[in-house]
């Protein structure tokens, strides 16, 4: 059962990652209970689920779990994960930030993959590091994962051999832990901040009396610096042992192959003779409230929060189960009425939200949060009491509780649905908490089964006790903000929550939302023009109104229709003294809701309904998008024609969220890397209007009435919009469906076009140096820029530079240097509303290391120019786009993205399955030529931001860039 992590952005850094982009950790954890002495004794609620048929489940003599489900999406791949069940919470005072750090060393070196030649293989494999290889260690546990093709078994062999070999062979080579303490640091340093900073504060505080308080995973840096080679040795052979890993293996293959292959390779692990006890390190209870009322000079908005910490409830029964889905229900009526009160005008809070979640992995909390203006905090707080306060007191309403239960009922009968097209990913994930932390995984079918079993015996009157019944011990009140934050002290967080019990309040009136959008169906459009490509699948269908239809039915889900309509124009054919109201025209309309509905109650009317749908106005287009599953079709069409004709005006809702828009704006600034990037889009822009940041002045120069007249002249007229269907459905059923809700819509025939609002980057080498911010860490970003006709192949030209670029640079800056943890190198090819190309790197690192590795960026830029790249980063580069393609040509979203740009630009759509072209043409000489052109030393923008003191000694300047 999967369960969202609901605490704070500070919360997040809990857990490290060994490699750029992984996944984020879900650091809920669980007590196993002992099995009953005879389940026949034991009430039928309370014997433990069994595990999903499909899943084979063994383990070896020497204690190790495996587990094993064939999986065929993607096709032709498979997960490979290898559990620990260890983290930072294990560590001596010795090895504070060591979990983390072996992680990384698994690496960087294994007995049968010296060095970087693990990473090396896996990328020729087609695999990406980061994408497809990555790990993350958490206070509990620590989790390696690999993503490997099945159409060649050496591959298979080779990355279970990987697993074996960090299970007891990483090597922790003397030179390559001095090497990596530099990246490990580097990681420190990008995550330290303003939220890292109120948490080091707010950890005592919350893990009160607890080893968890200060066992942060990253660690400290003077043990990433100077700690022993021993300490980090001794915590792998303590901790990395067979009984606490678990290998998981989901993908395309068969079941017995695999399991035969994890026996063969992991049966003759061996644990210490002595080993240390796995202790469940506990949060202890307190009877006072705890509080930690704390503000920061760059913390960009202030929160308010209450916790209720409990021991870790299991989740190994039905009767568990059943507890879970009850928490699910009260979270999600509660949440619908922390959005309806932040929508209303001098709302008390700019959003708020409660859930039940794991801490860590002895202990559960139910936590409720807003986040509240600088002057707002008690407001905020009193508010939250309130509807806690307001359900004990009145209960849910019978009409809230249906609609929870519609919701709940509805996301598992679409898990059912899409059990067999889900990302392996997925149930890797699953398997792993299954392990780790014992949490149910009966298969969806079954957990269907469940919720229809106990929804109709959870009552209201349960329902309205399940916040009261938490008592008042382990509470824990947070609050953080900048520094103009009115700080309330605890005495008074406290009196409010006491005084907030006497207060008079009303019951909670839930109104009724009718679910039919559109009484009777709009007069039909018929189609006057029909062709078909059945090279790919793509039928087109010209509308009596003008439109264009696409339609591309799949088979990739099972219950997933996309919807994307796009016509040119946009916002750049509004004069610029209306900027600022066209600029959020879609959004402020989309605040009032959609015809006849409300926001609040429109949200209410769809309860239960898998669809969305949602208009924009771009700069270039104006745009309908949607989703939805099969059965609720003909709502995305009635809400898309909606859209079109009858946007709905609400001051209220106007108001209240240019009031939380103008909270955050004002905020802003106090981030130093939004700082740089303000900056840095204002260099790239050459300031232009519409490229300026958004402030609380021009949130008020924003007029409702002149907001919705744009929004209704962009879509007044129907007749040059194409939309894209791709999904599960038939023509038969889509072509009626698009006939009378878009051949229906308005029609006046013009011929627009897209204006260039004359949008330039600056001439030659522009260069500044930011400083803002406290902490000792930079940000460089590096962005070279001119004028390309656009092709095919200087699409693909400019593409493989790129994949280039980050290989090289990932291995120069992190791997050779040390002076990095991540290097990001994007960019691309821009047809409108000028054909040019943007190329762009960026990484953090120490201050001190900036010029050094700006030179080693230029330096390598140089390499390539002269010497263009060796045969070995070309087969990565063309395996890596080839297996790329493989999976994205069974994915809706990447079809319908195509199949856009396609008729946007009037592209053969027939060309997009087929790259073979595209990847005989990648070379050394084209990647050399290709740096000559686009990688310039007298075009580019260099920005370079670093923390405020100490000064700097010399003047910023940009560096010079060596060669021609």
């Amino acid at each position: 059962m999967k369960r969202a992590l609901l605490l704070g952005c500070s919360w997040l850094l809990l857990a490290a990652c060994g490699a750029p982009q992984a996944p984020a950790p879900r650091p809920i954890a669980s007590v196993a209970a002992p099995p009953p002495a005879s389940a026949a004794a034991v009430d039928e609620l309370d014997q433990p689920l069994p595990l999903d048929t499909r899943v084979t489940r063994g383990k070896l003599a020497n204690g190790l779990t495996y587990y094993v489900l064939p999986h065929q999406k993607p096709e032709k791949r498979a997960q490979l994960w290898l559990a620990v069940n260890a983290g930072s919470v294990l560590e001596d005072d010795d090895q504070r930030g060591l979990a983390h750090f072996a992680e990384h060393m698994a690496f960087n070196g294994t007995r049968r993959f010296p060095k970087q030649a693990l990473v090396n293989q896996l990328e020729k494999s087609g695999m990406r590091f980061g994408a497809d290889l990555n790990a993350y260690t958490s206070f509990d546990e620590t989790v390696y994962m690999l993503q490997v093709p099945t159409d060649k078994p050496e591959l298979v062999s080779s990355a279970l051999s990987v697993l074996r070999d960090w299970a007891d062979g990483v090597s922790f080579d003397a030179e390559e832990v001095e090497k990596e303490r530099a990246v490990v640091l580097e990681e420190w340093r990008l995550g330290r901040g303003a939220g890292m900073r109120l948490f080091d504060k707010q950890a005592p505080v919350v893990f009160h009396d607890s080893k968890y308080a200060d066992r942060l995973t990253i660690g400290k840096p003077e043990i990433i610096q100077h700690g022993s080679r021993d300490a980090l040795l001794r915590y792998y052979r303590d901790w990395y042992r067979p009984e606490l890993m678990a290998v998981v293996a989901v993908g395309d293959f068969a079941a017995k192959d695999i399991e035969a292959r994890i026996q063969t390779e992991f049966a003759s692990l061996r644990g210490p003779t002595t080993p240390r006890p796995r202790p469940l390190v506990p949060v202890p209870a307190h009877e006072k409230t705890l509080t930690s009322i704390e503000t920061d000079p760059e913390m960009p908005a202030s929160t308010v929060s209450l916790m209720n910490k409990m021991p870790h409830r299991p989740e190994l029964s039905a009767r568990d189960y059943r507890r879970k889905v009850a928490e699910q229900l009260y979270s999600t009526m509660l949440n619908e009425r922390f959005d309806e009160l932040r929508r209303k005008p001098n709302a008390p809070f700019l959003s708020a939200g409660t859930g039940f979640t794991g801490l860590v992995r002895s202990t559960d909390v139910l936590r409720q949060f807003a986040n509240v203006k600088d002057d707002g905090v008690l407001t905020g707080f009193g508010a939250l009491l309130e509807e806690v306060l307001r359900v004990e007191r009145y209960g849910f309403t019978k009409t809230e509780l249906e609609r929870a239960k519609v919701q709940l009922v509805r996301r598992f009968e679409h898990a059912v649905k899409e059990r067999d097209k889900l990302e392996a990913r997925t149930f890797a994930a699953e398997i792993v908490r299954n392990f780790l932390q014992q949490e149910t995984m009966p298969g969806p079918e079954a957990e269907l089964a469940l919720v229809q079993r106990f929804l109709p015996d959870i009552s209201l009157e349960e329902l309205n006790r399940l916040g009261k019944s938490l008592g008042d011990e382990s509470r824990v009140i947070l609050v953080t903000g900048p520094n103009q934050m009115q700080k309330p002290s605890a005495e008074a967080m406290l009196a409010l929550s006491r005084e907030v019990e006497a207060r008079t309040l009303l019951a909670y009136d839930d109104g009724s939302a009718n679910l039919q959008l559109m009484a009777v169906p709009p007069t039909p459009g018929a189609t006057v023009k029909s062709s078909s490509i059945p090279e790919i699948g793509v039928s087109e269908w010209t509308l009596k109104n003008g439109v264009r239809i696409v339609a591309k039915p799949t088979e990739f889900a099972n219950d997933d229709v996309r919807m994307s309509g796009f016509s040119p124009g946009g916002s750049s054919l509004v004069k610029d003294a209306d900027w600022d109201s066209a600029r959020f025209a879609d959004v402020v309309v989309g605040q009032g809701g959609l015809g006849p509905f409300d926001a609040v109650t429109l949200r209410k009317a769809l309860a239960g309904k898998l669809v969305s749908v949602n208009a924009s106005i771009g700069e270039l287009e104006e745009r309908v998008s949607g989703k939805a599953a099969p059965s609720d079709l003909e709502l995305m069409f009635q809400m898309a024609h909606l859209a079109f004709t009858a946007p709905r005006r609400d001051a209220d809702a106007f108001s209240a969220w240019r009031a939380r828009e103008s909270e955050r704006a004002a905020h802003r600034l106090l981030s130093p890397e939004l700082t740089f990037f303000e900056q840095m889009q204002a260099i790239s822009t050459q300031n232009h209007l519409r490229r300026r940041p958004v402030t609380p002045e021009s949130l008020q120069r924003i007029e409702l009435d002149k907001a919705l007249a744009i929004y209704k002249e962009r879509f007044a007229d129907a007749s040059d919009f194409t939309f894209v269907f791709v999904g599960n459905f038939k023509n038969e059923q889509l072509q009626p469906l698009t006939e009378t809700y878009l051949g229906s819509l308005p029609a006046k025939g013009r011929k627009e076009h897209w204006r260039d609002i004359k949008v330039s980057w600056p001439n030659g080498v522009q260069s500044k140096t930011v400083l803002k911010g406290s902490e000792p860490k930079s940000l460089v970003s590096l962005t070279f820029h001119g004028n390309e006709t656009w092709s095919r192949d200087t699409e693909n030209d400019l593409r493989m530079l790129r994949e280039v670029l980050r290989i090289r640079l990932r291995e120069t800056l992190r791997e050779d240097m040390g002076g990095v943890y991540g290097v990001q190198v994007g960019g691309g090819l821009s047809r409108r509303p000028r054909q040019q190309y943007t190329l762009s790197v960026s990484f953090g690192c120490q201050p001190e290391n900036v010029d050094k590795l700006q030179k080693a960026v230029f330096d390598e830029i140089q390499a390539v120019q002269e010497k263009g790249i060796d045969d070995s980063y070309l087969g990565k580069i063309k395996e890596m786009r080839r297996r790329a393609q493989e999976t994205d040509l069974k994915d809706n979203g990447f079809w319908l993205k195509e199949l856009e740009r396609a008729y946007t630009f009037g592209e053969d759509p027939k060309e997009i399955p087929d790259i073979s072209k595209m990847l005989e043409k990648i070379s050394s000489e084209r990647v050399r030529a290709a740096a000559k052109r686009y990688l310039s030393k007298k075009q580019y923008v260099l920005g370079v931001l670093k923390p405020e003191a100490p000064p700097l000694a010399n003047p910023p300047k940009a560096v010079s860039p060596p060669g021609p």
